[in-house]
C-alpha cells in the first residue's frame, strides 16, 4: 500500500447533529403515519402529538453541550408521556440515557453534584425494585443503566479536567522555563555593561582612553547579549531539547574570558575528562557558572572569581568561589531576592541534582552545585 487513510475525527458539533438525526429516526418510527395498515394508523392529531415528542427528545441533543440538564428534562418527559400513553418507550428511554451521560460530562460544577446523587439514587433504586418487583427486572435494568450513564458522563468530565490541569501545568513549567532563561540570558550581560558603564563615567575625565577601552567592552557585551538572546528564540521555535546553538559547558572558557573583560578576575578550572552529557545538565551548568560570574560582577567588582568543573562518573560538579563581600552576595541568594540564584535551584531539583549557595567563612561568596549526568 501507498500509504495508511489519512484518520480524521468527527468534530463535536458534527457528532451532536449525527447523534441527534439518529435518535429522530428511532422516533420517527413510533408515529403512527396514516399510511400505515388498519389499526396500525393515528389522527391527524395523535401524529403529530407522537411527533412532537419525537422532535423533544431528539432535537435538542444538538444543544447538549450547552445546556445538558434541559436536554435531560425533555427527554424524560417524553418518556414519561409515552409510557403515560402506552407508546413505544425504547427510542425515548435510549434518549434519557445519552442526556444523562451529557448531564455528567457536559454539566457545570453544580450539574455534575447533582448527577452525582442522581446516580446514587439510581442504583438505589435498581437495588430495592430488584426486591420488590416480583420476578420482573425491567425497572431495575432501566435504574442501573441511567446510573451507568451518569456515573460514565462524570468519569468523562474528570478525565477532561485532569488533561486540562496537565496542559495547564505543561504551560505554567514552560513559563517558569522561559523566565529563568531570559533572567540568566539578560542579567548577566545587563551587569557586566552596568559596571563597565560606570567605569567609563569615572574614566571619562582624567584618562579618555580608559573610557573608550570600557565602552568597546560595553559593545562587546551588548552584541554576546543579543547573540544569546537569538539563540534562546532559535531554541523555542524549535521546541527542542538538543539545540546546537544552546550553550553548553564547552561554552565557559568564552563566559570567563567576558566576565574578565567587564572587571572581573576570573580562572576556569577543569577536573576530569570532559565528555559530552545530557543537553539539559550542560545547559544548567553554563546557567550555574553564568549567574554566579553575574553576582560576582554586580557585588564584588574586581575580586577574583575560580570556577571549577569537576567531571564524575555520574554526573558534574560546578562551582564558583569569589574573594567578594559575601554578604552582601548573600542578600541576593534569599527567597526574596535572588530571582536568579532561586531559579538555579529549580533547575538542579528537576534534574535530581542540588545546588548551594552562601557566604564562606574565610570571606567572599561560593556557589556549588551536583547535576546528574542524565
Amino acid at each position: 500500500m501507498s500509504g495508511a487513510w489519512p484518520q480524521r475525527r468527527l468534530s463535536a458539533r458534527s457528532a451532536d447533529r449525527l447523534l441527534s438525526a439518529a435518535l429522530l429516526v428511532w422516533a420517527l418510527f413510533d408515529v403512527p403515519w396514516w399510511w400505515r395498515p388498519p389499526g396500525h394508523g393515528g389522527s391527524t392529531l395523535a401524529i403529530l402529538g407522537v411527533l412532537g415528542l419525537a422532535v423533544a427528545q431528539s432535537v435538542p441533543f444538538l444543544w447538549r453541550r450547552k445546556m445538558p440538564a434541559a436536554v435531560l428534562i425533555l427527554a424524560a418527559a417524553s418518556l414519561t408521556v409515552k409510557y403515560a400513553t402506552h407508546l413505544n418507550i425504547w427510542s425515548a428511554s435510549v434518549a434519557v440515557l445519552a442526556a444523562a451521560y451529557g448531564l455528567g460530562a457536559y454539566g457545570s460544577q453544580a450539574m455534575r453534584q447533582i448527577a452525582r446523587l442522581l446516580a446514587v439514587a439510581a442504583v438505589i433504586a435498581a437495588l430495592v425494585t430488584l426486591q420488590t418487583d416480583h420476578g420482573s427486572h425491567s425497572a431495575a435494568v432501566g435504574c442501573a443503566l441511567l446510573g451507568t450513564a451518569l456515573v460514565l458522563g462524570e468519569v468523562t468530565s474528570s478525565h477532561r479536567d485532569a488533561a486540562t490541569l496537565s496542559v495547564r501545568h505543561a504551560h505554567d513549567m514552560e513559563r517558569a522555563s522561559l523566565a529563568r532563561e531570559l533572567h540568566d540570558v539578560v542579567a548577566h550581560q545587563l551587569s557586566a555593561i552596568a559596571v563597565q558603564a560606570g567605569a567609563a563615567r569615572l574614566a571619562s575625565v582624567g584618562n579618555p582612553q580608559a573610557a573608550v577601552k570600557a565602552i568597546v567592552t560595553i559593545e562587546q557585551e551588548a552584541r554576546g547579549g543579543l547573540t544569546e538572546l537569538n539563540k534562546l528564540v532559535r531554541g523555542m521555535r524549535r521546541l527542542g531539547t538538543t539545540d546546537p546553538d544552546l550553550p553548553r559547558l564547552g561554552d565557559l572558557p568564552d563566559l570567563v574570558q567576558r566576565a574578565s573583560r567587564a572587571g572581573l578576575r576570573a580562572e576556569l578550572r577543569v577536573d576530569g575528562e570532559p565528555r559530552p552529557l545530557a543537553t539539559a545538565t550542560e545547559l544548567a551548568g553554563y546557567r550555574v557558572v553564568q549567574e554566579s560570574l553575574t553576582n560576582a560582577i554586580r557585588y564584588a567588582p574586581g575580586a577574583v572569581a575560580t570556577v571549577h568543573l569537576a567531571y564524575r562518573p555520574d554526573g558534574v560538579m560546578v562551582g564558583v568561589v569569589d574573594d567578594g563581600p559575601g554578604q552582601m552576595a548573600a542578600a541576593s541568594a534569599g527567597d526574596g531576592g535572588g530571582t536568579g540564584l532561586a531559579g538555579l535551584r529549580e533547575r538542579a531539583r528537576l534534574l535530581g541534582g542540588r545546588l548551594e549557595a552562601g557566604s564562606r567563612p574565610e570571606g567572599g561568596f561560593a556557589v556549588r552545585a551536583f547535576l546528574p549526568g542524565q
